[in-house]
């Protein structure tokens, strides 16, 4: 069921957990065909930050990085009685994402030097932990709106630029924070939004054709019978898949997908796994499915083989196109 949060009074639905930051979780959301990022002030504990009031933190801080000059995403609306604020949704990978796939990111430190001089200038540092950065058509965007009164410690040059290559720093996060490490894997449904958005950040979303798609993704997730996902410690779905059983002799697997950021860290075994184990295991259950011919190498490893034996009827409209 599609969830919806209200903000001044505006309902907006929900499309997926973008992270959990120290003050809040911030959500992918849309009204009106537009998306944005919708926040829920939260009060648990953090051992390193203390806060005041975090919902006027949010727009005091809001007012500093807008004066310094800062690129970051507009805020829209302020919901003070729910601790809700909605801004701009700034989409692209973060320079964490491309640090850490060994993507090149040279060009974009000399605009991070250039937001570290505008936020000097007025006296304040901001979080330069990549995570924070967003790139979009060639720019960064700082996304948070958490500032500080300017420290030399805690400088891009002195702190922040510590984690915008493969430094030890890096990898000492990834190893306790990284991907693979904390991906949590369970039978789940979930909404056909969740995972059309899903789809947009895989290769999975080709091979479903164009007609009734919205309709028919819909009635796909809530009716397979065997739904896994993957999330990541910040609750982000980065793994599904989907396949029919009848328990007793096969598994037929009609969907899995692996987030890009989030490939070749064993995802797609682990789920492959534990649907063989749910459908009956390997001593009864035969695994069948149909393979691109990119993803065959991928199978290949898991054990499977390919058949010869696989009959088709198929006379349904087939447009092909890509989720964008």
């Amino acid at each position: 069921m599609e969830q919806k949060m209200a903000v001044c009074g505006k309902e907006y639905a929900v499309l997926r957990l973008l992270g959990k930051g120290k003050g809040g979780y911030s959500y992918l959301a849309v009204r009106d065909g537009i998306p944005v990022v919708l926040k829920q002030i939260h009060h648990e504990p953090c051992d390193y930050y203390a806060f005041g009031n975090k919902i006027e933190a949010e727009q005091r801080d809001y007012g500093l990085l807008r004066g310094a000059g800062i690129r970051i995403p507009a805020l829209i609306a302020v919901d003070t009685e729910a601790e809700r604020i909605v801004k701009e949704y700034v989409e692209g990978p973060t320079v964490f994402d491309l640090v850490r796939k060994g993507e090149p990111v040279e060009a974009y430190l000399a605009q991070v030097r250039e937001m570290a001089a505008q936020a000097k200038s007025a006296g304040l540092n901001i979080d330069y932990f990549p995570t924070n950065f967003v790139v979009r058509d060639g720019l960064i965007w700082y996304v948070d709106y958490e500032c500080n009164a300017y420290m030399d410690e805690w400088s891009f040059e002195n702190w922040g630029i510590r984690y915008w290559s493969r430094t030890p720093e890096f990898e000492a996060y990834l190893k306790e924070h990284g991907a693979g490490s904390r991906i949590t894997i369970r039978e789940e449904r979930v909404t056909a939004e969740e995972y059309i958005e899903f789809l947009k950040r895989t290769d999975l979303g080709s091979q479903y054709p164009r007609e009734r798609f919205a309709e028919r993704i819909k009635k796909l997730v809530n009716t397979v019978s065997i739904s896994l996902t993957a999330r990541n410690a910040d609750g982000l779905l980065v793994g599904v898949l989907f396949g029919l059983t009848d328990y007793a002799y096969w598994l037929y697997i009609t969907d899995l997908g692996v987030d890009r950021n989030y490939e070749r860290q064993g995802i797609g075994r682990r789920l492959m796994k534990q649907a063989h184990e749910l459908a009956g295991g390997e001593k009864d259950i035969g695994v069948y499915l149909i393979a691109n011919e990119n993803a065959v190498p991928f199978y290949e490893k898991c054990g499977m083989k390919k058949s010869v034996d696989v009959m088709q009827y198929n006379h349904a409209e087939w447009t092909e196109f890509t989720v964008e």
